[in-house]
């Protein structure tokens, strides 16, 4: 029966067909693969405030007020104007940190905005600016394909480009050897 072809159909019919019989083993015959996993519908992107309403509910009392307090001090720095308080917590912060970047292009903008952690990035933009105007800091632009430099840690200015280092008024940006 190797070369043989099995008919079907009706038997002795006319409309038999030949069908092939395998000539292979039983042991060669491999099963078809299993059918994948059923793909799980994807899914759909969360908007921050789905984020932040899941976070809160994981917060207990206590830590609920502290949320709403540096909330509240957030929307009250939006268009206030500098607090005197802010701008002397960050000029200390430059006498403590300006010695360390003395030779580069100042304090880069995260790092004192770190020491500052308490205070929204409104009221310390805000102080910055002041600051500056008052001839108290200097605030450097970076280039934009400097590497290292965080663009949205920086205050975008329109016509000197990107703020992101600050240092002090007399000091002229890094010393070339």
């Amino acid at each position: 029966m190797s070369g043989e072809r099995a008919t079907t159909g009706t038997p002795g019919g006319t409309n038999a067909q030949a069908a092939p019989i395998s000539t292979n083993p039983p042991s060669m015959i491999r099963p078809s693969p299993p059918a994948p996993p059923p793909v799980e519908p994807r899914r759909r992107h969360r908007t921050p405030i789905e984020e932040v309403n899941d976070i809160l509910r994981q917060l207990r009392i206590p830590e609920l007020a502290d949320v709403l307090l540096y909330a509240q001090r957030t929307l009250a720095a939006r268009d206030a104007g500098p607090d005197p308080a802010v701008v002397s917590e960050m000029l200390a912060a430059m006498g403590r940190l300006h010695p360390a970047y003395k030779n580069t292009q100042g304090v880069p903008l995260p790092i004192l905005h770190w020491a500052l952690a308490h205070v929204p990035r409104a009221a310390f933009e805000s102080a910055l600016l002041h600051a500056e105007r008052e001839g108290r800091i200097r605030l450097v632009a970076a280039s934009l394909l400097a590497p290292f430099v965080e663009h949205a840690a920086g205050i975008h200015d329109p016509k000197r480009g990107l703020l992101y280092f600050c240092t002090a008024p007399e000091a002229r940006g890094r010393r070339e050897p």
